[in-house]
């Protein structure tokens, strides 16, 4: 009995270091194989991807967008790289995802995820009335300012702990030319110009 459970252990430990990932939302990066240096990128839904990766002085070594299917995967064959640290970085419209990767002795591993999502504001126009919707906004406080061609302030607010952010503006009085939507979250600043002939 003893032997069973030792045996089932060790088969455990050596199915886990096997197969090393981190993951997070819809993305899977795993080390292919325990003595590999080679990495495979999961996909789980259907989405244009820009994948890179850095080297140790964030220089630029590899860059790609990719059409991904859903369930699609992608190997990255390192083999060609020096023992050092890089960034593997995904990045979709509204996240970008950086995972470690640690070249030591020929072996490949994978840091956790480090997620930043970034705010996507959808603006559309309808005779007179724009409306604003932020679905991904994030926890803090996100400011909406609107300046006309002439850089005059018309609105500005600051929502405080709003996930989901939906905001309509007659713009009926405001007369011919274009508007400016600035929006603030955190570290992420958005802009977009509104034709208002």
């Amino acid at each position: 009995m003893k032997n069973l459970l030792k045996i089932s252990l060790i088969a455990v430990s050596l199915f886990f270091s096997a197969s090393l990932y981190a993951s997070e939302g819809s993305f899977v990066l795993k080390v292919k194989g325990i003595n590999e240096k080679s990495v495979t990128f999961y996909i789980d839904e259907a989405q244009i991807v820009d994948v890179s990766i850095y080297g140790t002085e964030n220089e630029l070594l590899y860059e790609k967008r990719i059409k991904a299917k859903r369930g699609s995967s992608k190997t990255y064959d390192l083999s060609s790289f020096p023992d050092g640290s890089y960034t593997f970085k995904i990045t979709t419209e509204s996240k970008s995802t950086e995972y470690q990767l640690s070249i030591v002795d020929g072996k490949t591993i994978v840091s956790n995820p480090l997620i930043t999502e970034t705010i996507k504001p959808v603006l559309t126009k309808e005779d007179e009335m724009i409306t604003l919707n932020l679905e991904n906004a994030s926890k803090g406080p996100v400011e909406v300012r609107i300046i006309n061609e002439y850089n005059d302030e018309l609105y500005k607010e600051v929502f405080e702990g709003t996930l989901a952010l939906t905001k309509k503006f007659n713009v009926s009085r405001v007369g011919l030319g274009e508007l400016t939507f600035l929006i603030k979250s955190e570290n992420q600043e958005f802009t977009k110009v509104v034709q208002m002939r």
